[in-house]
Formats: structure tokens, C-alpha cells, sequence
């Protein structure tokens, strides 16, 4: 039987710590972004890395999205984008603590981003920390820029009222998302919705119609539309409604 004498063992050992040291010291230049596309040339720079992360992500493509967001964060580390960008991917796959962090680290580097309050507002809300919620969301609607953006962030935390039974401050909410974004449906069957719960009937419809005008084909706006008439003992408009709703979601 072969041995192995005390000075070669620890010449072994030695060995082995080397390498170790060598292969973590060179993990940190390796590339985590596994996914290849043969229509775009892979991405170079930390911003193209976040760019094809937010590619993927609007494909519903999660894990090459992490991977790309992940190398951007790599590459530049002091990049907000890139961690926000990898916060995205966190949060629509389930992995809610990790999100947070990341969206507490973008906000670090850039605490002046309305767009990182209202995303990190949406992590705080699925895990149910309301509190801490509306309050990013009110720093949110304060600092983003653009329109559409702050209907986003006024949208939401009119949904968040809603839960807690503020229907009047949702209403404020929803209106002034309206205001900020009048071509985007969801903000009159949102607050169609809340008329509703308020029994405020001809409300309700009159802004369930304005979403179907936006959005003829939604089939959802109809439906609800229906229920105000229902609600009003308008049996025959109830049942056009109806029967438009189904045709247009596609059930029998």
C-alpha cells in the first residue's frame, strides 16, 4: 500500500489552497450572462447589460434576465439602473427580500429616483407593509418625472386606499392618474370600480364607458360595466354587456 509522507501531504494542501484562492479570485471576471441572441451582438457595457436585461424581462425570460442584470452589477457596481434592474427580475420571480435589497441599494446610490421608490412600493405591498408603501409611493409621485409614471404611482396607492377602505382618497388618486394619463384605460375601470363600491352607480358606468372607448376589445371593462347596470335594475343593457364580454374573452 502506497503512502503519502507529511512534507508531500503538505505540498498537496498548499496546492489545493492555491488553486482556490486562483479560481475564487477569478470567479469575479466571470461572465454570468449565459444567454445568447443571434439577432443583437452580445452586450459590452454595464447600461448595454441592463438594457438586455429589461429585454428579457418584457419577454417574461427571468433567468437570462438576472443574468444579464447580474453582469451589469458586475461590471459597474455603482450602477443604480443595474440593481434595480436586477430587483425587477427578483421581484416578479417571488424572491421578495432579495428585491428589497436591491431596490435599498439602488435608492442609495440614487435616492432621487422617483421610478425606484415606485417599484420598491411594490415589493413592500406584496409583503404587505402597507405603511412603508405608501409611504414610496408618496415620495414617488413627488419625484418621478414623467407622466405616465406618476399615474403609475398615483394608480397604485389608489389601489392600496381602496384595500383599506378609503374609497374617497382613492377616487382623489385614481382622478389624478386620469389627469396624468387620459388615454390609459385602466385608471377609468379602477375607478369606475371604487364608484361602485360606493354605490355611486352612474359614475361607475360613466367611466366604465370611457374604458371601453379607450379599449373597445377589453372584454373585462364590459363585464364590469354590467354589474353597475345589474345594479341598477337595467336587466337588457346588463345582458348586452354580458354577452359582449364573453364573445370578446372567448367563452362559450
Amino acid at each position: 500500500m502506497n503512502t503519502i509522507s507529511p512534507t508531500t501531504r503538505r505540498w498537496i494542501i498548499l496546492a489545493c489552497a492555491l488553486a482556490a484562492v486562483f479560481i475564487a479570485g477569478c470567479s469575479r471576471f466571470t461572465k454570468q450572462y449565459k444567454c445568447q441572441s443571434t439577432a443583437k451582438a452580445d452586450p459590452r457595457t454595464a447600461y448595454e447589460f441592463v438594457e438586455r436585461g429589461m429585454e428579457h424581462i418584457r419577454a417574461n425570460e427571468f433567468d437570462c434576465a438576472l443574468g444579464a442584470c447580474s453582469e451589469a452589477i458586475r461590471l459597474d457596481s455603482t450602477l443604480a439602473t443595474a440593481y434595480a434592474c436586477r430587483g425587477g427580475v427578483l421581484a416578479n420571480t417571488g424572491e421578495l427580500s432579495k428585491a428589497l435589497k436591491d431596490f435599498n441599494q439602488a435608492l442609495k446610490i440614487q435616492p432621487e429616483n422617483g421610478d425606484f421608490y415606485y417599484s420598491r412600493a411594490q415589493v413592500y405591498e406584496h409583503l404587505e407593509d402597507t405603511d412603508l408603501a405608501l409611504a414610496d409611493l408618496a415620495k414617488a409621485v413627488e419625484l418621478i418625472t414623467s407622466e405616465l409614471g406618476r399615474s403609475m404611482a398615483f394608480s397604485q396607492r389608489a389601489g392600496i386606499y381602496l384595500k383599506q377602505g378609503r374609497l374617497d382618497e382613492s377616487i382623489k388618486d385614481y382622478t389624478e392618474a386620469i389627469r396624468l394619463a387620459p388615454q390609459f384605460a385602466y385608471h377609468f375601470d379602477n375607478r369606475g370600480n371604487v364608484y361602485s363600491q360606493k354605490h355611486s352607480y352612474e359614475k361607475a358606468i360613466a367611466d366604465y364607458s370611457e374604458a371601453i372607448k379607450l379599449a373597445p376589445t377589453n372584454g373585462y371593462f364590459r363585464r364590469d360595466r354590467a354589474k353597475a347596470y345589474r345594479a341598477l335594475s337595467r336587466d337588457d343593457t346588463a345582458t348586452q354587456d354580458e354577452a359582449e364580454a364573453e364573445k370578446l374573452l372567448g367563452k362559450p
